[in-house]
């Protein structure tokens, strides 16, 4: 197995923080953590301006945290592959620093930029310099998720036609999860329309109740509050059964359409889910091994570049929606 050095651009919750100090040691959700343990990696340097967090990344790992990334080259080190952890406001900023070394790949937090325009010189540049730009919607790479999509790919749900969704925290934040694993497991999105304006989290990411068009499929996509409970899931219908995500993605329940003998004629669901194992407890490292998987062997990267970027754009549509919705209220006011 070829082992490629790792860097972490942002040392803060999904960079470093979010296993630390989990009491179940098979925990991986965070970058350090995820190259860490994994054989493929070699973990060899962070970048965090935050010293508290640097100083956590060097205590834990026994690897060099530095300011910014021109002090890790006057340190003499040159890593093949980067995580981009830092606030979304700064990925396409921090981007442009790490591809100027010419990496091999690039794992970039989710969403991939703050507008399309970022994220498609992003996907540009990544290409250009033959750069793998893998991006962590990380349900795309969790063998759940990946089973559901066998599933449902080899018809055993029918034509998937209608579903519901929630999501919390924002439309660009966590719907962005939503509206990408939709993306993958059904088709491109297509239409969207806005039933509800919504709040806006913290003053900046709209909330709005959604209708999509997934495939052959409309989903309703409606805001959950964040402060009560975070809450990502959905339940979908199709001509041979239904799927019920749920837990944030712990628990994916499939029920499929049976004939019922005591009444002719009817059919109805089973009464017994069969539910897919999953295993969300490790999403990180199963991001960062589907990229040494594609680094070593091509295999496709189920969340690249491109696929945000088709997410970013569908965001935008519902954006450009929302304020057409807005405009026309405060004409008719």
């Amino acid at each position: 197995m070829k082992v490629f050095s790792a860097a972490i651009a942002g040392l803060g919750n999904i960079g470093l923080r979010y296993d630390m100090g989990a009491q179940d040691d098979q925990r991986v959700a965070s970058h350090a953590r995820a190259f860490a343990v994994h054989p493929g990696y070699s973990l060899v340097a962070g970048i965090d301006p935050d010293e508290a967090g640097r100083a956590l990344f060097e205590q834990h790992y026994h690897v060099p945290a530095f300011t910014d990334i021109a002090a890790m080259r006057s340190a003499g080190i040159r890593p093949e592959v980067w995580s981009i952890a830092v606030p979304t406001p700064l990925h396409f900023r921090t981007f442009q620093d790490i591809i100027a070394l010419r990496p091999v790949a690039v794992l970039c937090e989710k969403p991939l930029a703050q507008d399309v325009v970022e994220a498609a010189r992003m996907v540009t540049a990544a290409e250009e310099c033959n750069c793998a730009l893998a991006v962590n919607y990380m349900r795309r790479f969790e063998p759940g998720v990946l089973a559901l999509w066998q599933s449902i790919a080899e018809g055993a749900l029918g034509e998937i036609y209608k579903g519901c969704a929630w999501y919390s925290k924002g439309l660009l934040n966590n719907g962005s999860h939503v509206i990408d694993l939709l993306s993958f497991l059904l088709g491109d999105a297509g239409p969207v329309q806005v039933l509800n304006a919504g709040r806006t989290w913290e003053g900046q990411d709209p909330e709005p109740d959604l209708c999509l068009g997934f495939g052959a499929a409309r989903v309703v996509l409606l805001a959950a509050r964040e402060e009560c409970f975070s809450h990502i899931g959905f339940d979908l219908v199709g001509t041979g059964g239904t799927v019920r995500y749920s837990d944030g993605g712990h628990r994916i329940e499939l029920r499929r359409a049976r004939a019922e003998p005591t009444l002719p004629g009817y059919r109805l669901l089973a009464n017994d889910a069969e539910v897919l194992p999953t295993d969300l407890k490790r999403y990180q490292w199963h991001a960062v091994d589907a990229l040494h998987r594609h680094l070593e062997g091509g295999a496709p990267l189920a969340s690249s570049g491109q696929s945000a970027l088709a997410t970013l754009r569908t965001i935008d549509q519902a954006r450009i929606a929302l304020v057409k919705l807005q405009e026309n209220g405060r004409n008719h006011d």
